[in-house]
């Protein structure tokens, strides 16, 4: 059972604001269990929104609009809408009467411009706003093009407002639309330190489109996401189709994957070092930024495991060198010459320390960020070049999460 979403505003369409909503309906939709399968954002054109109103009511099933149900010339939903399937607005009584009161309520006479906004096509039902002047619109469509598959679509107008629009979502639009007799279940897998390429080839076939259940794969910062998405008819079914999947990732991608769920890789350190007592200390230059530390303080309780952190951009003579292994031999001397006393003076089990960063460009005019990390523990040190090309406006979390990778790989394997 499909869905779509139509976004209208000539502001989200010249970039001047970004479309939230859109992301809201879909995972509303998908718990419900329907399938999005298209997003769509419009300026204010009369003829644009009437022809793409009418074609998503003859794809879908369920079409959700939002924005242009305000008072001024510019709002042209509930006009698009009556083009769309040639009705003639009509005035809805009652909507106009709540608009009344609230200005009432506010002790201000209502403009003349927003009688408008009690206007609807004359098969439609207003939708009320509780929380602000602009009613939605609920129109249901017998689609008839297709004569062999026909099938009813109901489209929802819902004001732009975020608040407005999610709480009338929540109470009259999704009681109009929870029959589509699909449950959707999603299981999202977390994973650290391997390539978005070099997943999916360790994957295989899971990946495929048009598998029950489907594996989706998303990047953001060098976390490699995972969301395996069953369609069944029970929520037990369900889990049943994604638990074997669920395994298999594990199996392919083995220590890459580090938490199931939403939770971010510090969250899941920071869980683990009070899990298991251990003691952290961070040293860290400018390749990190004082992140690490920065992220291990998002938990309520850091000072049980974080015992100091301190922030150092004095760099080792020498590590700029470049063309040769010394920059890498300067660091690992300097880091493992401190390593002692740091955990000495501050009781840590385990050291992160981060260098400073620098740049270089290769022959080829490609530029390049330099830096390194290291974690030290009691009968180990690890130390990782985390030097990368290409986006570098990542350079630093991704240096930042290499170094808790480290952590993790090291202190939690009992």
């Amino acid at each position: 059972m499909s869905a779509e979403i139509i976004a209208i505003g000539s502001e989200l369409t010249c970039g001047a604001r970004l479309d939230t909503n859109s992301q809201w309906l879909s995972r509303q939709l998908e718990s419900l269990g329907w399938t999005v399968q298209r997003h769509t954002t419009l300026s204010d054109s009369l003829d644009v929104l009437a022809a793409e109103i009418a074609a998503a009511s003859e794809r879908a099933q369920v079409v959700i609009i939002t924005g242009g149900l305000g008072p001024t010339l510019d709002d042209i939903t509930r006009d698009a809408m009556a083009v769309a399937f040639e009705q003639p607005l009509v005035r809805d009584e009652e909507s106009l009467s709540q608009i009344e009161a609230i200005f009432a309520a506010r002790g201000r006479s209502m403009p003349e411009r927003n009688h408008r906004q009690a206007e609807r096509p004359r098969d439609a039902a207003a939708i009320p706003n509780s929380c602000g002047t602009a009613p939605g619109i609920l129109l249901r469509h017998r689609q008839t093009s297709d004569q062999d598959h026909p099938h009813e679509c109901v489209l929802a107008a819902l004001p732009g407002v975020p608040f407005e629009m999610k709480r009338m979502f929540l109470d009259h639009v999704q009681p109009a639309i929870t029959g589509s007799g699909t449950v959707v279940e999603r299981v999202q897998v977390r994973t650290f330190g391997l390539g978005e390429s070099d997943v999916e080839q360790r994957l295989g076939d899971l990946t495929a489109r048009g598998r029950n259940p489907e594996v989706g794969i998303t990047a953001s910062e060098a976390v490699i996401s995972l969301s395996i998405t069953a369609r069944g008819c029970s929520s037990e079914q369900c889990s049943e189709m994604i638990a074997p999947i669920q395994q298999q990732i594990l199996e392919r991608l083995g220590t890459a994957v580090f938490a199931t769920g939403e939770q971010d890789l510090h969250q899941f350190v920071t869980a683990e070092l009070e899990r298991f007592g251990n003691r952290v200390a961070c040293v860290e230059g400018g390749s990190t930024g004082g992140l690490v530390a920065h992220w291990l303080c998002d938990h309520p309780q850091y000072e049980r495991f974080l015992m100091d952190a301190r922030l150092r951009c004095i760099a080792p003579e020498g590590q700029f060198t470049t063309g040769t292994s010394e920059p890498r031999e300067n660091w690992e001397r300097h880091f493992r010459s401190e390593v002692a006393s740091i955990r000495e003076s501050t009781g840590a089990d385990f050291v992160l320390l981060t260098s400073n960063q620098w740049d270089s460009t290769s022959d080829r005019g490609v530029r390049v960020r330099h830096g390194y990390v290291a974690v030290a523990g009691p009968q180990s040190f690890e130390m990782c070049d985390v030097s990368m090309s290409g986006n570098l406006a990542i350079f630093r979390s991704r240096a930042a999460r290499t170094a808790l990778n480290i952590l993790r790989l090291t202190a939690f394997r009992r």
